[in-house]
């Protein structure tokens, strides 16, 4: 039973820094919202800064420490810590020529990148794809002048794109920290990012406004800046606690090293799996490029509340779990495995859950709430309410997929998930297409949640297959107490919605915060209570470790 007990508490630890990195960006993406609005310089704003945090999760989240830290952990085992920590230099080196030749291609190749991704606004509304299409080949020989939302994206995108060689070292030196259980600082990096976001990009905006520049023009590239500070900022904070435990950083490519060589033929499976994500996402903004101004920044906000959810329910089992994992399935422990696996997904479901149902029913004084200021208005807060909602649809089930993953990694299986994500890819293309001319943002985000189901169906029968079988029952049973207690408590956040008018013509943003967090701390002690009358170990686990911090 320790090794459970290690992991949540490992996970909790995760959780609560990414729960503080989530408040951070909700800071963060409530400046953004107020400087940037909901326009058309928000939209390439959007869409350029979409591309190297997509592909981010190519390198820098799962994919690598997916491969890495098993990696390191055989080489460790096998010659020791001198040659594990040789490894660990030498890759990340690698990894680091290599990601600037990305960057560079990408650079000199934005321009098509661009057109291909707003490509829907390079003629007029209902024009239909054969004319956009059209126009795209005349913008990219020369023969048509390229639109300025276009021509804002390119320039935007070349600003940002270097974020991804600092944020991919960054996510290295993390996955380091972790394999030595050093959770906290590696968790909360990203609480640095976004402070720094928010002073660098709010000097910017005020110099571009002394210098006289005070459009939306100006403050898209204030806010382009302000993503390589972050991302300068946030590296600087974790390679010297890195150095200090004895990681070091070699710069060149190290091909013939057999442990780079081993980390980076595993991560070539992972990368197609990881990488299915970032294409759906590209994909939607692809379409959603056919939609009315503020589309694209609709769904960054949206997209983000999501990634909030999974980021502090979800990530933090994932980021803790894969060390534990990884050590058990070095030792053929399957059943403390299997063991790991169930506790992640019922543990996961027992906050996922009501985190999903009370953000989709508070969704709209949420919205008014983060998003409502400046340059973001009232029609644009209630436009990002409407899409939140059915961005919770099915995050349960991404962040399922997400540790169960995991669970395979662990086992040095980087295949089976890639016909998974390749399942779920053509499940969402469809699902998108079908849906957006009768829901719009509404549609592309519902299609994202209901094509994880796929994905999950698919997953389960390979964990079958490898870890015998995985406790279902006793998983399905934790999330019907879960979805009985979460229906209870939206129950009661829509009754208190209603009470307390909070529907209605849009409230004083005090008076919104003083009416609306009393409301959520009710729902959560709610359902707690109708957890812990129904004898959930979880919710009993969480009780006393509450009581422990009292009690000290």
């Amino acid at each position: 039973m320790e090794k459970p007990k290690s992991l949540l508490r490992s996970a909790g630890i995760v959780g609560a820094m990414t729960l503080l990195s989530k408040v951070s960006g909700l800071l963060q993406t409530f400046f953004l919202s107020h400087v940037l609005g909901a326009g058309a310089a928000a939209d390439a704003y959007a869409v350029a800064f979409r591309l190297p945090n997509l592909l981010r999760r190519f390198t820098a989240e799962g994919t690598m420490t997916a491969a890495f830290l098993p990696t390191l952990a055989e080489v460790e085992a096998k010659q020791g810590e001198a040659a594990m920590q040789e490894t660990a230099a030498k890759f990340l080196g690698t990894l680091t020529v290599l990601l600037a030749v990305l960057v560079g291609l990408a650079i000199l190749l934005m321009g098509v990148i661009a057109g291909v991704l707003v490509v829907g606004r390079l003629t007029p509304p209902g024009s239909g794809f054969a004319a956009n299409a059209e126009m795209l080949g005349r913008v990219l020989t020369g023969h048509a002048a390229v639109p300025k939302e276009m021509e804002l994206t390119i320039i935007l995108g070349r600003l940002m794109f270097p974020y991804l060689v600092l944020v991919s070292l960054t996510a290295g030196f993390a996955g380091l920290l972790n394999l030595r259980h050093k959770f906290a600082l590696a968790s909360s990096v990203s609480v640095f990012w976004n402070l720094t976001y928010i002073a660098f990009g709010g000097v910017a905006v005020l110099a571009f406004r002394h210098a006289g520049h005070t459009g939306d023009t100006a403050a898209a590239y204030a806010c382009a800046l302000a993503v390589l500070a972050g991302g300068v900022v946030q590296l600087a904070i974790l390679w010297p606690a890195a150095a200090k435990m004895g990681f070091r950083f070699r710069l060149g490519l190290h091909l013939s090293d057999p442990g780079v060589k081993r980390a980076l033929r595993r991560m070539g499976p992972g990368l197609l799996a990881a990488g299915i994500y970032p294409i759906n996402a590209l994909i939607s903004t692809m379409l959603a490029s056919t939609l009315a101004d503020g589309a694209q920044m609709i769904l960054l906000n949206s997209g983000m509340m999501g990634e909030m959810v999974l980021g502090v329910f979800a990530m933090s089992l994932v980021t803790a779990s894969l060390p534990l994992m990884a050590q058990q399935a070095e030792a053929g422990d399957l059943g403390g495995l299997r063991h790991s696996l169930s506790e992640g997904l019922r543990a996961s479901a027992l906050l996922c859950i009501p985190a999903c149902i009370g953000l989709a029913v508070l969704a709209l004084p949420v919205a008014r709430l983060l998003f409502q200021t400046g340059r973001y208005l009232a029609s644009a807060a209630e436009w990002t309410a409407a899409t939140m909602m059915f961005q919770m649809v099915g995050l349960l089930f991404v962040a399922s997929n997400r540790i169960g993953t995991q669970a395979l990694y662990a086992l040095k299986d980087y295949r089976g998930p890639v016909w998974v994500a390749f399942a779920s890819l053509l499940a969402n293309i469809a699902l998108s297409i079908a849906l957006l001319k009768p829901m719009g943002t509404r549609g592309l985000a519902l299609a994202n949640g209901l094509s994880a189901i796929l994905g999950l169906i698919l997953l389960s029968r390979l964990l079958d297959r490898r870890l015998g079988e995985v406790p279902k029952r006793e998983v399905a049973w934790s999330w019907v107490q879960s979805l009985s207690g979460a229906a209870i408590m939206g129950g009661l956040a829509y009754g208190g919605m209603k009470l307390m008018t909070l529907d209605g013509p849009l409230l004083s943003r005090k008076l919104l915060a003083v009416k609306l967090f009393p409301l959520i701390a009710l729902c959560g002690l709610a359902y707690f209570a109708f957890m812990l009358a129904l004898g959930n170990p979880h919710a009993k686990q969480l009780l006393a470790k509450v009581k422990r911090r009292f009690a000290r």
